[in-house]
């Protein structure tokens, strides 16, 4: 019996210059290689993202889908596409070629929510229909895909989190109360975040994982003003594990997401969140169990909640800690790419 050969197909892979662009993509491919054994043959092409302009992304993206051509010469059984806009049009492309390949394509929430509108609606419904199933990573992510392409046919599936590498450490040492995990972004609400930390004064531990020009300034500058801030940049799954076990509360208050990893990333170590009341936010997070969420057009809330969270008995924290942590056992990547090598078969 011959094998189910599989290409996975990706805009997002870690790279020298931006190590953990798209670290999901390779959990998930390393993973699925593991379990599969010798009954998968699978592949992969993917873009290692750089830093670079506006140029240089075209540049990129040029260089990208003219290197998938041989592939359009070359038998899959499944093509799996993560990032709807702009891959989809390569992958419809192999669709022509190949037409009983099954193409499955995962979206992660930017390559929908904004990147398709009306004026090219018609265009991506007719590159949808060559679909065989649409993998969104949440149910807000699924409503997009359903309402801008028309897509029935939907196994909603976050990327997954590793247990084996994030979990509770034994007796962690809680050096901060609040740690935040993103890129230093006004999509993120960095804004929000420095505004909150500034106003919760110098007594307030905080570890802020993130790196941009313009905030980091900002940080330092707190720093050198006597704010107990550790800025780190670049940090491994296996040191963020520590950073989340050492820090009370993870803050993350967003003005969009896909399905957020780095709110999960903390639950398995047992951290509670504090997030902004976005939807995609809404899908996990249990208010007053295994974290609270503040209304993201009033900055302020924030401040009164990290606040309250600061006040909260040792017991209802341990409450919250227990609650985090048996969130989301669905969400283990083993069980994610179990899932994904059922559709590879059949």
């Amino acid at each position: 019996m011959s094998k189910t050969k599989v290409l996975i197909v990706s805009n997002m892979y870690p790279s020298a210059t931006k190590k953990y662009s798209g670290i999901f993509v390779k959990n998930q491919f390393v993973e699925i290689k593991r379990q599969a054994g010798d009954d998968l043959e699978i592949s992969i092409y993917a873009m290692k993202r750089s830093m670079t302009g506006a140029l240089g992304s075209v540049w990129k993206y040029l260089k990208f889908f003219v290197g998938f051509t041989p592939f359009l010469f070359r038998r899959y059984q499944v093509v799996h596409l993560h990032y709807f806009v702009p891959l989809i049009v390569a992958v419809w492309a192999y669709k022509l070629f190949h037409p009983k390949t099954k193409l499955m394509v995962t979206f992660h929430g930017g390559d929908i929510n904004a990147q398709v509108n009306k004026k090219n609606q018609w265009l991506y419904r007719l590159l949808a229909k060559k679909m065989d199933l649409a993998v969104p990573v949440g149910r807000h992510v699924a409503e997009n895909v359903h309402k801008k392409l028309g897509v029935e046919k939907q196994l909603i599936l976050p990327v997954g989190v590793d247990n084996r590498v994030f979990y509770p450490e034994e007796n962690p040492q809680k050096q901060y109360d609040f740690i935040y995990v993103g890129s230093f972004f006004h999509v993120k609400g960095i804004d929000i975040f420095f505004e909150a930390l500034e106003a919760m004064g110098k007594q307030v531990r905080f570890c802020v994982v993130g790196k941009g020009p313009e905030y980091q300034k900002k940080f330092e500058s707190l720093i050198e003003d006597g704010y107990q801030i550790d800025l780190k940049i670049d940090q491994s799954h296996e040191q963020l594990r520590g950073l989340y076990n050492q820090a009370r509360f993870l803050v993350l208050p967003s003005r969009s997401e896909g399905f957020p990893t780095v709110t999960v990333e903390a639950m398995f170590c047992a951290t509670p969140v504090i997030t902004s009341d976005i939807p995609q936010f809404l899908e996990q997070v249990r208010e007053g169990e295994n974290g609270f969420t503040f209304d993201r057009t009033n900055p302020k809330a924030l401040i009164e909640l990290m606040k309250t969270a600061q006040e909260l008995s040792e017991e209802k924290y341990e409450q919250m800690q227990n609650a985090a942590l048996q969130s989301f056992p669905e969400l283990a990547l083993e069980r994610i790419c179990e899932r994904l090598i059922k559709e590879y078969q059949c």
